[in-house]
């Protein structure tokens, strides 16, 4: 299960770099996101678009923690590399591509959208990959 460890790794401490680099903007520049809003001039908007983000990048660094305790046995965490790939597909992924149908700027939103799939079709892979290796 070395390239299911691996990923583990890599992903954990990716998403924590996400959620530290995160909290660390809301608390030096919490008014970051009136510059990325699109749509509202409305502070209120502003508030409300920035605590949904806090609680995301929460569970960024919730997820990279336990990722990073499940690659200690990754053969016993199957679920987890599952479950937080479908995530990147479809709540990553699928978010930047609803995001970009609602206006937001495809040019910062392509980019993510192919990370997302990248690490998520990745995760399925490495998972088949070992489990076939296991069960023949």
């Amino acid at each position: 299960m070395t390239k299911t460890k691996w990923w583990l790794r890599v992903v954990g401490v990716f998403y924590l770099l996400l959620a530290f680099g995160s909290l660390w903007l809301f608390f030096i520049n919490p008014h970051i996101f009136d510059a990325m809003f699109p749509f509202s001039n409305d502070a209120l908007s502003f508030r409300a678009f920035s605590d949904a983000w806090l609680i995301f990048v929460l569970d960024l660094a919730v997820l990279g923690g336990i990722m990073l305790y499940a690659a200690l046995e990754p053969e016993r965490n199957g679920i987890l590399v599952l479950t937080v790939a479908i995530l990147e597909i479809v709540r990553g992924a699928g978010g930047d591509f609803l995001w970009m149908t609602r206006g937001w700027s495809t040019a910062h939103y392509i980019p993510f959208m192919i990370v997302h799939l990248i690490i998520g079709f990745t995760g399925i892979y490495f998972l088949r990959q070992e489990s076939a290796k296991t069960s023949g």
